[in-house]
């Protein structure tokens, strides 16, 4: 939504001699008692049930959410107790202790909403993960409470049914709940005062970071200066002509410099009127700056300019993930990783490994490893970095074969292993590299915020199709726009999916070379 809300403490005779000393051409609007009445209650119950919808959907959503999943456990368990006899699993004798647990785990463990990040399915997709590893968590926490307390451990075979049956109950009865409460969802409805290019730049950034805010209409008393044709929702007319007429809208933002305050409180005097909430809007060169959010903690009133850190939970969750991952992954490519420097060695004379410097965390520069993919020259001059193109010959025969399948980037575990990188997250890149012979950062003004999370081995914009060089700006900004939003939408299972499609998808590709 909006950011501030205005304040309106104003006199009418104020507000009429603002509007005079300004020019604003507001005319004092006046109902007959029994229209402002009527106009009254009927916008006092629209915006009640609106309210009902937009506020009440996503607490009504979470709860029936949990509560469903709860239903589901408990039902997972009963079905499988019926099936005790048929398996013939004598160690399924404490059914009651899970009957009771396991939906109390499932209620008390959180569970996210996830945004589609453009793409349909893949909300759903995220939330299916979700639920695989709540699901998981809590049967493996049964699992050891029930080792604890000197009972027998139930068989993995009855904990994969039970875990198997109990996703399929929560995902149909989810699905179900879904399609019947599809009705009851709504946007919060605002109206912009302000057709002007501020109002333009508001309603594209609503639209950009509020998925669930409608844009009614604009709003402007100076009717000569609008431009119809160039505002992306209707234009309603002046203020007067919007107060006149019944509207069903749960906001107005004012969209005006900061400069013009007697118009603003002259227009938050008069639109108060309506019973609705009212808004100021920041300036345009803060709406067209490519970030902006709200702190999540100690400034949250204020508009921030840029990327907020993740918080400390979730750089937690992050960091042991990629331990664990980075050992596992190691420790299974190890093999194949001596075979590749093998063939490295037996290619080219040289170092096996590729070392650069790279911008991480912070801005700070790290050394990023890699197997060698390219002919060793070691008296070669420090200077301008060189982009591999499509057939460089500098590429060996081995290294062609690494580039392509992305197996030279396996020696960057270590790095991930070093907490220099993580095995999730926009990919880092040297100093002086150039997108249409300009450097990054001259390129896109936000650049830096990239460096407030850890760089990845793999990320949002690689398994999209945006990996390789980046030989034009448009290449580069493209990847910038996928790395904000994956930034701005983290989540661990986010986080699991884009490892899932780098695995069966991500690797290769027609700009790997």
């Amino acid at each position: 939504m909006p950011p501030n809300r205005a304040s309106t403490a104003h006199a009418d005779g104020r507000s009429a001699a603002a509007s005079a000393e300004c020019g604003m051409g507001v005319p004092s609007i006046e109902l007959a008692p029994s229209r402002r009445a009527e106009l009254g209650k009927r916008q006092g119950r629209t915006r009640a049930a609106r309210r009902l919808d937009v506020a009440a959907l996503e607490s009504a959503d979470r709860l029936l959410r949990v509560l469903l999943q709860g239903l589901c456990a408990l039902t997972a368990v009963l079905a499988l107790r019926e099936l005790h006899g048929t398996l013939g699993h004598s160690a399924w004798v404490h059914w009651r202790s899970w009957a009771v647990l396991f939906p109390a785990g499932m209620l008390l463990v959180p569970s996210a909403m996830h945004s589609p990040l453009g793409q349909p399915r893949l909300g759903a997709v995220l939330d299916v993960i979700g639920l695989a590893l709540k699901s998981a968590l809590v049967i493996l926490a049964l699992q050891l409470l029930l080792w604890v307390a000197g009972h027998a451990p139930v068989p993995v075979s009855m904990l994969g049914l039970l875990f198997a049956i109990n996703l399929l109950f929560c995902q149909a009865v989810r699905a179900l709940a879904s399609r019947l409460t599809r009705h009851w969802r709504r946007s919060s409805r605002v109206v912009i005062v302000g057709a002007d290019e501020q109002g333009i730049a508001l309603a594209d950034h609503v639209r950009a970071t509020a998925a669930n805010v409608e844009i009614v209409g604009f709003v402007d008393d100076r009717r000569s200066r609008v431009d119809v044709a160039a505002l992306p929702a209707p234009f309603l007319g002046s203020a007067a002509e919007f107060m006149l007429h019944e509207r069903d809208v749960d906001g107005i933002v004012i969209a005006l410099p900061n400069g013009a305050a007697a118009r603003v409180e002259t227009l938050a005097a008069t639109l108060r009127r309506g019973l609705v909430n009212i808004y100021l809007a920041p300036e345009t060169p803060v709406l067209r700056r490519s970030m902006l959010g709200r702190q999540s903690g100690g400034l949250e009133t204020l508009m921030l300019l840029g990327m907020d850190r993740l918080p400390l939970t979730g750089r937690i969750v992050k960091r042991l993930f990629d331990i664990v991952f980075a050992s596992a992954a190691l420790l299974l490519f190890l093999p194949f990783g001596l075979v590749i420097a093998a063939l490295i060695k037996w290619e080219s004379p040289g170092p096996v490994i590729f070392r650069q410097q790279r911008y991480g965390l912070g801005n700070s520069l790290f050394e990023v490893y890699k197997f060698r993919s390219m002919r060793y020259e070691p008296k070669a001059a420090p200077g301008e970095i060189r982009l591999t193109e499509r057939g460089d010959s500098r590429v060996t025969r081995v290294g062609d074969f690494l580039r392509r399948s992305s197996l030279d980037e396996f020696p960057q575990f270590f790095n991930v292993l070093r907490g220099d990188m993580s095995v999730v997250g926009p990919r880092p890149h040297p100093p002086g590299v150039k997108a249409g012979g300009r450097i990054y950062e001259d390129v896109v003004a936000d650049f830096m915020e990239r460096y407030k999370m850890l760089p990845g081995i793999t990320g949002w914009a690689q398994v999209n199709g945006l990996r390789g060089n980046t030989f034009t700006e448009n290449h580069l900004t493209r990847r910038f726009a996928f790395d904000i939003q994956y930034m701005r939408n983290w989540s661990f299972e986010l986080d699991l999916w884009i490892v899932i499609k780098t695995v069966w998808g991500g690797f290769g590709g027609s700009n790997a070379f």
